[in-house]
């Protein structure tokens, strides 16, 4: 009896001694792992920094216009008779466009012929008299000088006559017919026939800032775009700067010259301008949304081979839509943050989730 008593108190102890070490071992696990926290890293995409060429450029607006056009007037006075061209017709320099009655030029030019075949014919004769001082020299000199003023009459008529045909003083499209059978015309009023422009070359003026002026010069390129040619960019030139800069608005012109000799342009079109200043074809460039700028100052974040980010400041150069040029603070190679920055410090652990080559 007593001895089954000492065994289940044996039992007993034994089993209370197993349940306090494995209640010992458990805090001691918990202790451990309290002292040991979980490193946490923050989650980044990077790219590697890469050289590249990357231009600097302006975006403006502008109007096409012709580079030469003008407007056709008449140097005779009378009715038109005649048309030969209508709007949108080519016309070469000195294509007749359209005519006047000349029946009254016609007229005073034969006139004019007559008299000075008369005079002329005098003048011979006289001419023969006075190598044989049968007549004064005086009386021979007043006959050749009404000679020349019956001569200047003559080319006169002769030039009235030919101005009763209206010819384009350039070559190019007729924009604009003024002018109808049977107008009454006026020597050189402002009573216009035609308009006609050169479409061959058009031009853009664009007024640029004063700050800009620096960086703009001869021969630089720009891009345009119109809305008549969706997904289309044409190139023009910069061809003349003005030498001033207006008072009123602190810009001044820029002349950019655009060729258009296959016509697919027209006057008065509106075109957005990218107007390009240089370019740096070996330059350090980044995306534009991995750069934190503030108060004018401006970093971004690296990330070395341990993980680790690095905030550095840097100096920006040349900036496009999609890029900007650092000169100074990185250089070719070195692991830049282009996502997940914002919540960056400096010296912070990351995990890189993306690493691209740059485009």
């Amino acid at each position: 009896m007593n001895t089954t008593r000492y065994v289940g108190l044996a039992a007993l102890i034994l089993t209370s001694s197993l349940l306090l070490n494995g209640c010992g071992q458990a805090g001691a696990s918990n202790q451990s792992a309290a002292q040991e926290p979980e490193v946490v890293r923050i989650p980044v995409a990077t790219e590697q920094v890469q050289r590249g060429a990357i231009t600097s450029s302006f975006r403006t607006t502008a109007t096409l216009e012709a580079r030469e056009e003008t407007d056709v007037i008449s140097k005779a006075n009378g009715i038109v008779e005649q048309l030969y061209v209508e709007e949108g017709d080519y016309v070469e320099a000195g294509q007749l466009l359209a005519s006047l009655r000349d029946d009254e030029y016609r007229i005073q030019l034969a006139q004019a012929e007559a008299e000075l075949n008369s005079i002329q014919q005098e003048l011979r004769r006289v001419k023969d008299m006075a190598e044989r001082d049968m007549i004064s020299a005086d009386a021979y000199d007043k006959l050749r000088f009404q000679a020349d003023l019956l001569k200047a009459r003559y080319d006169m008529a002769k030039l009235n006559l030919a101005e009763t045909e209206i010819r384009a003083p350039i070559a190019g499209f007729i924009a604009t017919r003024y002018a109808k059978t049977g107008n009454m015309i006026s020597q050189y009023q402002a009573q216009k026939l035609f308009h006609i422009v050169a479409l061959d070359e058009l031009q853009g003026n664009v007024h640029l800032p004063e700050r800009e002026l620096q960086f703009v010069a001869v021969g630089q390129t720009a891009e345009l775009q119109v809305s008549s040619m969706p997904g289309k960019t044409l190139t023009a030139t910069i061809d003349r700067i003005s030498p001033v800069v207006d008072t009123q608005s602190g810009t001044f012109k820029v002349v950019l010259s655009v060729d258009n000799s296959n016509h697919s342009l027209k006057a008065g079109m509106f075109a957005h301008v990218k107007l390009h200043y240089a370019t740096h074809n070996d330059a350090i460039r980044v995306p534009r949304y991995a750069v934190q700028s503030l108060d004018g100052a401006h970093s971004v974040f690296t990330v070395d081979a341990e993980g680790v980010a690095h905030k550095v400041d840097v100096t920006l150069g040349f900036e496009d839509e999609a890029h900007v040029e650092i000169l100074s603070g990185i250089d070719a190679g070195q692991q830049l943050v282009v996502s997940g920055q914002a919540n960056l410090k400096d010296a912070a652990l990351v995990e890189v989730i993306k690493s691209e080559q740059q485009s």
